[in-house]
Formats: C-alpha cells, structure tokens, sequence
C-alpha cells in the first residue's frame, strides 16, 4: 500500500522535473538574448549579465535539489528501473551544474556540453514521465519458455 503511494507521488513529481527541465532551457534562452540585448545597448557588465542569468541559475539548483528528492523516492516507490533512473538523473544534473559554473573558463571544451547534457536530461525525465503515465515501469518481462518438442 505505501508502495503506491510512493508512486504516486514519484510520478508526479518527475512530471514536475520534466516541467522544470523545459522551462529551464527557456530561461537559458531568455538569459541569452537579455544579454545580447543589453550588449546592444553597451551596457554588459559582470553584474548584468548574471542578471540575465538569474533565474536559469537559480531554477538549476533548484532541479538538483529535486533531483535528489527524486532520488530517495524512488526507493520508497521501489523498482530496479526507478532507482537506476534516479540515480542517473542525479549524476547527470550534479554535472550539469558543474559544467556550467566551469563553461566560462573553458567555453569551447565544457561549456559546449552543458546544452547537451541539458537534452540528455530532459530526455531522460520525460522518458521516465512517459513510461510512469503508462505504467511502464512496473511491468517486468516474463522470459520466454521454450515449447517442448514435438
């Protein structure tokens, strides 16, 4: 019974990370044409374009924190492919807050894979939303039996 409920709330909840996932590349977006457009205008400073920034900053760590939540639900909602799943989102956004803080300093080696691995979340979340909506995940396969010989 507790099971369910733990399932439940780890369905919903990797929806709203999924959510969270495409907003986010919208504020990624949104940061980048703020700054462009305050470029345009001669006035980029640090400050500003961290301004430009601030809610993709700021969701981000909010994802990781989520991620993890995420995570120790899936034990409560048990399941080989759950937990594999948690864990795996997890370690993807843990490095994709790394890549980010480290992108400015290398842009063309780690900052390029910080919108890559942005995907590879995504379409790990909402693989894992899709598969939980259709009951997916609690379904195992059955081996095959080999007929007897005739």
């Amino acid at each position: 019974m507790l099971t369910k409920v733990f399932r439940a709330i780890y369905r919903v909840w990797v929806s709203l990370m999924t959510l969270a996932v495409v907003v986010q590349i919208g504020f990624a977006g949104y940061g980048a044409f703020d700054a462009a457009d305050k470029a345009d205008s001669g006035v980029v400073d640090e400050k500003s374009f961290e301004d430009s920034f601030g809610p993709h900053i700021g969701l981000g760590y909010l994802i990781l924190f989520s991620s993890f939540i995420l995570l120790l639900l899936s034990f409560g909602a048990r399941g080989k492919q759950r937990i594999l799943r948690s864990v795996a989102a997890f370690v993807l956004i843990f490095i994709q807050i790394i890549l980010g803080q480290s992108g400015t300093s290398a842009p063309y080696a780690l900052g390029v894979l910080h919108p890559i691995n942005a995907f590879i979340i995504l379409g790990l979340l909402g693989s894992t939303t899709f598969m939980e909506w259709k009951g997916r995940m609690d379904t195992v396969a059955e081996p095959a039996v080999a007929a007897p010989a005739a």
